[in-house]
């Protein structure tokens, strides 16, 4: 495996996926990460309907304990969880998209997601002409290069459908990552 350009550190295990993911005599493009610091303002709103939440819970739970009864503080439990998981959640969201990886070689791109703690998901998209579907930019030279659409199962009660966009999201440079994108594309349909 040869690396034209490799601008990012990657842990042990990630060199280790690499070796396996990508062979001895590809030559891997870019290696990239898609952005780790939120947006301005991205997290606001749940920051401030979770403190919220958890004085609601403050006092709820204050008020069952004064009832007399011990059992009834644990009633407060699960709300208690979910508001101290809505102001973990950005803290969460940054842990993932660290251990999510981009690979674009001269034959194909390469995801790695993970999808659980200790498990990823791989993607593998090889080159050719219509791959891309979509490009947008967004504010500070981000955006997405989007290769295809996955359709994950949500709220499973209702099976509820949603689309969810598949390639290199939120990633820096993207004009740049675009330009050498297609310039793979175009040396594979030499080949």
């Amino acid at each position: 495996m040869r690396a034209e350009v490799n601008d990012i550190e990657l842990t042990e295990q990630e060199r280790a996926w690499l070796a396996q993911a990508v062979a001895p005599d590809e030559v891997v493009r870019l290696l990239l990460r898609p952005r780790t610091e939120p947006q301005p303002g991205q997290f606001t709103r749940e920051r401030i309907f979770g403190g919220v939440w958890l004085m609601l819970c403050l006092g709820l739970t204050i008020h069952l304990v004064g009832s007399g009864d011990p059992r009834a503080g644990l009633l407060s439990l699960p709300a208690w969880l979910s508001g101290i998981g809505t102001l973990c959640w950005p803290r969460l969201w940054r842990l993932r998209r660290r251990r999510t990886l981009y690979v674009l070689t001269a034959r194909r791109v390469v995801l790695r997601e993970p999808v659980a703690v200790f498990f990823s998901r791989t993607r593998v998209f090889p080159l050719h002409a219509d791959m891309v579907q979509e490009v947008g930019v967004l504010p500070g030279g981000y955006g997405n290069i989007v290769l295809g659409y996955a359709w994950d199962e949500r709220n499973g009660a209702r099976e509820e459908r949603v689309a969810r966009q598949v390639g290199l999201i939120d990633i820096p440079r993207v004009k740049y990552v675009q330009s050498v994108l297609e310039q793979a594309i175009e040396e594979a349909g030499h080949e």
